[in-house]
């Protein structure tokens, strides 16, 4: 393979390996909500959220290293895909990063974002699975072309190696649930 297909391949893995996990604490999160640990559930679909950004924003090979570049990554596809909805719900989601910490949203609140997590997450892997639709150069807005050089930096040393991110074989399984 030439160094083109094996970096392709790599993120191709990569990738995979995010939306599996992605999927997986999708399943997490309604779980600790069954058992009452809004907390927990708040987190586990948070970082389903985030997973499944980084599995798009591996795949264009966009650095995606940090809360601030997976934020990114949904405003450029809101762009790409003139699609507000995208963001809109990111912003739902964040919230539940915050309850983490705060502890301040009402189950059913709760409840409801993992629902609008479960609605993004599928948006980001049906857009994983798809072409992209990158926006002309010569139409870019400053506010795009500024995001799009953070995006292309590469991360300041190698995060997260394929090899560093839990194989899902690996990890202890998680039955999928019925909301109560």
């Amino acid at each position: 393979m030439s160094t083109d297909q094996t970096d392709l391949h790599h993120r191709q893995q990569k990738s995979d390996r995010y939306a599996g996990l992605s999927r997986r604490k999708l399943r997490q999160a309604q779980q600790e909500l069954n058992r009452g640990d809004t907390m927990q559930a708040s987190e586990k679909a948070y970082g389903a959220v985030t997973s499944a950004a980084k599995a798009y924003g591996e795949l264009r090979g966009w650095n995606h290293y940090n809360h601030h570049r997976v934020a990114l990554i949904l405003e450029q596809l809101r762009d790409e895909e003139n699609n507000p909805a995208l963001t809109e719900a990111y912003d739902a989601i964040r919230g539940l990063h915050s309850n983490f910490f705060e502890y301040e949203l009402s189950t059913t609140n709760v409840q409801d974002r993992i629902g609008t997590a479960q609605r993004l997450v599928a948006a980001l892997e049906s857009l994983r699975q798809s072409d992209p639709k990158p926006l002309p150069a010569n139409s870019l807005t400053r506010d795009q072309r500024r995001r799009l050089t953070l995006l292309r930096q590469p991360p300041k040393e190698e995060s997260t190696p394929l090899e560093d991110l839990p194989s899902l074989d690996d990890l202890p399984p998680v039955e999928p649930v019925e909301p109560e």
